[in-house]
């Protein structure tokens, strides 16, 4: 063969072969998105029925076993499924970054408020699951903003849970530490605090009227901050309520030096108002729930203008709920030292607010 067609033949072979490579490659570089397309099409398409998967038939665990990758991709590893709604950590302890203790009297792992209960978390829906970062810090991941859905939510979040406002001392929010994106989905990744403080009185921690009277005196200074934004929660109730610890005063049978410090969370449903708003139009109408809520599943206590519809103030409408769950401790001792007072007068939501000195 003539050098001339030896080199013609080599040079398609190389060509061929090369373009072989590239097709090689091509192929195996859309596979992770189109993979990733397909998982999209597996979650749910609003933030309602991401709740409730159940009403579109999915399953709650398999939503987030499909976001393992995604997770893991931002260098987070998904806690373990126990059980139904119950995670635990893949590690004996975890590191708290300052958000999550143990009182040093629970020194029996399976009790509450031991240092090992602090590896396990009860979920209470399936818009969150827990994670760690790879150097063991706890965090929860929860699902803010799908689509359209939860954008208001989302900007609360990034004015009050991070930047400079999430440094202010009467700040009470739980901070956001950051935000994770996925398709149409944006999840945001919070620290894992310790407890909860619906279990502060009533519950396993024994707490004493000191430790109980500082949680609530903390929630209110929260919600006074909220307010001054112009910000109303419009859900607060216990469950939204955390705490870094619980003291257990009457278990030490001593005074603590340090106080733990009370988290307000879930913000789903808080409206803000911008600071030239009149105060006759800074109002709600209906039960405090997104659009995308079905109103017929609200099971909160509400007052009486909530229900029948009539426009409110949603201020008052926050130290309504935290009345009302406050009451349920039934601690008549603690009512001189609260400066929240419900007024009950012809079915009218009429609350008052009075500065308390510390």
């Amino acid at each position: 063969m003539a050098p001339s067609h030896l080199a013609l033949v080599t040079g398609c072979v190389v060509a061929t072969f090369s373009a072989a490579i590239a097709v090689y490659h091509g192929l195996t570089l859309l596979k992770p998105a189109q993979k990733r397309k397909g998982l999209r099409e597996k979650l749910p398409r609003g933030i309602y029925t991401w709740r409730r998967p159940d009403l579109v038939q999915l399953k709650e665990d398999d939503l987030w076993n499909n976001l393992t990758s995604v997770l893991r991709d931002a260098g987070l590893i998904p806690w373990i499924c126990a059980s139904f709604s119950c995670l635990v950590s893949p590690s004996k302890y975890i590191l708290s970054a300052g958000f999550a203790y143990a009182t040093p009297t629970r020194d029996v792992p399976q009790h509450s408020g031991s240092p090992e209960r602090l590896g396990v978390f009860q979920c209470m829906n399936a818009l969150s699951r827990t994670a760690q970062t790879a150097d063991g810090v706890a965090v929860v991941v929860r699902v803010i903003a799908i689509q359209n859905e939860g954008q208001q939510h989302l900007a609360l979040l990034r004015k009050i849970a991070a930047g400079p406002l999430s440094l202010i001392s009467s700040n009470h929010c739980l901070p956001m530490f950051r935000e994770i994106f996925f398709e149409d989905i944006v999840l945001g990744v919070f620290p894992k605090a310790g407890g909860c403080v619906d279990e502060a009185f009533g519950a396993w921690a024994e707490n004493s009227v000191g430790d109980v009277l500082d949680m609530i005196l903390q929630t209110l200074e929260g919600l006074v901050f909220l307010h001054d934004l112009h910000i109303a929660h419009r859900d607060m109730f216990l469950s939204n309520l955390l705490v870094q610890w619980h003291p257990e005063s009457l278990r030490t049978m001593t005074v603590p030096i340090s106080r733990p410090r009370v988290y307000i969370i879930d913000f789903e449903f808080a409206v803000e108002f911008p600071p030239d708003c009149p105060t006759e139009d800074r109002v709600s109408v209906g039960y405090p729930l997104c659009k995308w809520y079905p109103s017929t599943g609200y099971s909160r206590p509400a007052p009486p203008e909530v229900e029948c519809g009539k426009p409110y103030c949603p201020f008052k409408l926050d130290v309504w709920q935290l009345g009302a769950v406050f009451t349920d401790w039934s601690f008549a001792v603690c009512w001189p030292y609260v400066f929240i007072i419900r007024v009950a007068t012809n079915n009218n939501l009429i609350l008052s607010r009075r500065r308390f000195r510390r």
